[in-house]
C-alpha cells in the first residue's frame, strides 16, 4: 500500500534525551494525538550505536513508500564521552548511522555511512524525505565547513541522494546563508515544501516555502511568533492525523525543557500558535531533537506490544472489553469510547492471534444508523456468545425516550455482518414488572452451564441473572432474579466456575473514579448468595494505571489460562482535563488462581 493511501492513528516519536551517560541513543515515545506523549521501553533506548563515537543523536525516522521499510538515521556523536563541543564542531565524524526495519520493532545492525564532505568538521541532524519525482530520497545535513574564501568554520546544510541508504551521490551544499545554519527539517503539503532550519547565529528557526526540493527553489516565509523564541534548535513539523493542521516541536535546548509544540493551520502563513503547558504533556523523560513518523493502527499495535507498559493492547480509546476466543484467534467487543455523556454508537471487534497484536475488523453495529431500530444512542459493554455455529451479540443502547436497554444483534462469523433484533431483549420496564429492583439494564455478560442452558448476568446498581431461551434471543422471564451478596456493587457482573465454585467478579465505584476496581466473591449457587471475598483488581497509581475495572474473563480452551479483560484512563493521564470516565483503554492481563482454589488479585 502507498504511503498516502496508508490512515494513520498515531505518532511515534524517536529521540535522544540528553548528554548523560545513556543519553545519547534512540528512545521512542508514541501519542494518539500528536500532544501526548508516553515513553516507551520503560524510559531505556530502544536503539544503541556501538559505532565510530558510540552515540546517536538527533534520530530521525522515515518511510520507504515502495519498499514498506522503515530507515532510522542519527548523528555519529556522544558528547557524554567528554571530547567537548568544540572538537565535536571541528573534528567530528563525517558518518551517519543507519537502522532498517520492516514492522518499527525488529531492527537491522547500524551500519555507518559517510556522507560529509572532505575536510567537514561534523555532519550533524541528517534527515531524510522522499522525493517522488526523482523516486529517491534527499537526505540532508549540518556540516561546518571551510572553503577557501572563507576565514574560519561556517555551518551550512550538505545534502545527497539515495534510494537504499547504502550507496549515496556525492554531496554538496543544499542551504548556505549569511548566519550560520543547522538542523534543517522539510515537510511537503498541498504540493510545495516548507523548510524550517536553525539559524545558529541568533538561535532561533526559520521557515522557507519552495515549489520543489532544488536547492534554489526556497523563499522566505515570515514567522514572527517562531522567531521570537529564542534559545531553540531541533525543529519538526508534522501533519496532525485527521485534521488539516499541523504541529511544530522545537527543542527548548538553552533552558532545558526538551521540546515545545506550536499549531498552525496554514504552513504557507508562518502562523504559530505556542501551545500553553497544560496542552501537552511530553512524558516523563525529556525529549531532545528527534524525529517524528505518523503510525497505523496495527503499527501502534506493534509498537505497543513490543515496547509499551505489557498492560494496553488496543491503541485508541475503547472501554469495557468483552474478551472470547473462537477457533484459534481471539477478538475483543468493546465500547467505543471518548464521547461526552459516553454518547458513541459504533461497536467494533478486534482479532488477534496471540492476545497482543490487535486487528480492527471494523464495525459491526451502528445506532446512529437502522442497523437497530430500537436504539438511537450510548453504545455500551457489549459480550458475545456462540450456539450452533451462529454468533450472538449483547448490546446496550437508549431507547428515544433515553432509558438504557440491552439488545442482540445474530451473524454466521464472530465478525459479523450483525443482524439486530427489531426490539430489546432486556428493558427496565420488563424489569420492574417482574419485580425486580436495578438502576439501568446494562452490562450483560454471559455464562453457560455445564448442562448447555444459557444466562445472561446484567445490571446497574443492583445486579441480576436470567437464563437466556434455547433461540438465544429471548429470555425466560420466570428465572429472573436480583442476585445478592455483590458487595459495593456498581455494575459489570461475570461469573465462572470452576471446581465446582462459582466466582463472581463486578465493578465497584463510578467509572470517572481512580478508584473504580473489580470485587471478587464465590457462590455454591449459581444464583448465589454471594460471599464477598476481596478486590481482586485495583488502580497501581505509580504507574499511573487509574480507573481499572469494567472487565471479563475468559478461560483458553487450548492453554488453560485466564485472562481478564479491562479499561482504565487513557495515559498519559494528562491527555484530558475532562471527565475522565469517557477517556478509557483497554488492557488485558493475565488472572491466577491460589493453592486455595481462589483468584489472585491481578498485579499491576
Amino acid at each position: 500500500m502507498s504511503q498516502s493511501k496508508l490512515t494513520y492513528t498515531g505518532y511515534l516519536l524517536v529521540h535522544f534525551i540528553g548528554e548523560q551517560p545513556d543519553g545519547e541513543q534512540v528512545y521512542f515515545s508514541y501519542s494518539e494525538n500528536g500532544l501526548h506523549w508516553k515513553d516507551l521501553n520503560g524510559g531505556r533506548p530502544v536503539l544503541r550505536s556501538e559505532l565510530g563515537e558510540k552515540g546517536a543523536r538527533d534520530p530521525f525516522i522515515v518511510r520507504s513508500p515502495k519498499e514498506g521499510k522503515f530507515y532510522l538515521i542519527a548523528t555519529d556523536l556522544r558528547i557524554a564521552s567528554g571530547k567537548g563541543w568544540g572538537k565535536a564542531v571541528e573534528g567530528g565524524s563525517r558518518d551517519i548511522i543507519v537502522w532498517e526495519s520492516a514492522d518499527l520493532v525488529n531492527w537491522s545492525e547500524p551500519w555507518p555511512v559517510t556522507v560529509g564532505v572532505e575536510g567537514a568538521g561534523c555532519v550533524w541532524a541528517p534527515e531524510a524525505i522522499y522525493d517522488e519525482a526523482a523516486d529517491e530520497f534527499l537526505v540532508f545535513w549540518a556540516s561546518a565547513t571551510q572553503e577557501a574564501h572563507e576565514s574560519g568554520r561556517k555551518h551550512k546544510i550538505y545534502s545527497a541522494r539515495t534510494k537504499d541508504f547504502r550507496s549515496f551521490s556525492p554531496a554538496e551544499k543544499y542551504i548556505e546563508r549569511e548566519n550560520h545554519i543547522i538542523d534543517t527539517t522539510i515537510i511537503e503539503a498541498g504540493g510545495k515544501y516548507y523548510r524550517y532550519s536553525k539559524d545558529e547565529t541568533t538561535k532561533n528557526i526559520r521557515v522557507e516555502e519552495g515549489a520543489s526540493l532544488d536547492k534554489d527553489a526556497f523563499s522566505y516565509v515570515d514567522a514572527p511568533v517562531l522567531e521570537a523564541i529564542m534559545g531553540v534548535e531541533g525543529p519538526e513539523i508534522f501533519k496532525l492525523n485527521g485534521r488539516e493542521e499541523w504541529c511544530l516541536i522545537v527543542d527548548r535546548y538553552a533552558e532545558g525543557k526538551g521540546y515545545l509544540p506550536l499549531l498552525t493551520s496554514d504552513l504557507g502563513s508562518g502562523a504559530f500558535r505556542v501551545l500553553e503547558d497544560g496542552e501537552f504533556d511530553l512524558g516523563r523523560s525529556k525529549k531532545r531533537h528527534g524525529g517524528v513518523l505518523p503510525v497505523t493502527f496495527e503499527e501502534s499495535g506493534l509498537l505497543l506490544q513490543a515496547f509499551g507498559d505489557g498492560h494496553q493492547v488496543l491503541p485508541g480509546q475503547f472501554a469495557d472489553p468483552d474478551l472470547a476466543k473462537f477457533g484459534d484467534r481471539y477478538y475483543l467487543y468493546p465500547t467505543t469510547d471518548g464521547f461526552t455523556g459516553w454518547s458513541g454508537t459504533q461497536f467494533h471487534v478486534f482479532s488477534s492471534d496471540d492476545l497482543q497484536l490487535w486487528k480492527d475488523e471494523g464495525v459491526i453495529l451502528d445506532l446512529a444508523t437502522d442497523d437497530v431500530p430500537w436504539a438511537v444512542s450510548s453504545a455500551w459493554a457489549p459480550c458475545i456468545a456462540t450456539k450452533d455455529g451462529r454468533y450472538y451479540y449483547y448490546f446496550c443502547g437508549k431507547k428515544p425516550d433515553g432509558d438504557s436497554a440491552i439488545g442482540v444483534a445474530v451473524a454466521d462469523t464472530p465478525v459479523g455482518p450483525f443482524t439486530a433484533q427489531p426490539e430489546p431483549l432486556i428493558t427496565l420496564e420488563q424489569i420492574s414488572r417482574l419485580g425486580l429492583v436495578m438502576g439501568q439494564a446494562i452490562d450483560p455478560s454471559i455464562y453457560v452451564e455445564e448442562d448447555g442452558k444459557v444466562y445472561m448476568l446484567f445490571g446497574n446498581s443492583h445486579a441480576a441473572i436470567v437464563e437466556l431461551g434455547a433461540d438465544m434471543v429471548s429470555v425466560v422471564e420466570d428465572t429472573m432474579r436480583n442476585l445478592e451478596g455483590l458487595h459495593d456493587f456498581r455494575e459489570a457482573v461475570t461469573v465462572l466456575k470452576r471446581d465446582g465454585l462459582y466466582h463472581f467478579t463486578w465493578s465497584c465505584d463510578d467509572t470517572g473514579s481512580e478508584d473504580y476496581h473489580v470485587n471478587y466473591g464465590t457462590a455454591e449457587q449459581l444464583y448465589g448468595p454471594v460471599t464477598f471475598l476481596y478486590t481482586v483488581l485495583s488502580k497501581n497509581k505509580d504507574k499511573d494505571m487509574l480507573g481499572t475495572a469494567h472487565h471479563s474473563i475468559m478461560n483458553d480452551p487450548d492453554s488453560g489460562k485466564y485472562w481478564i479483560a479491562y479499561h482504565r484512563f487513557v495515559t498519559p493521564l494528562t491527555r484530558f482535563d475532562d471527565y475522565k470516565g469517557i477517556h478509557r483503554e483497554t488492557c488485558i492481563d493475565l488472572l491466577s488462581f491460589g493453592e486455595d482454589g481462589l483468584m489472585l488479585p491481578v498485579k499491576l
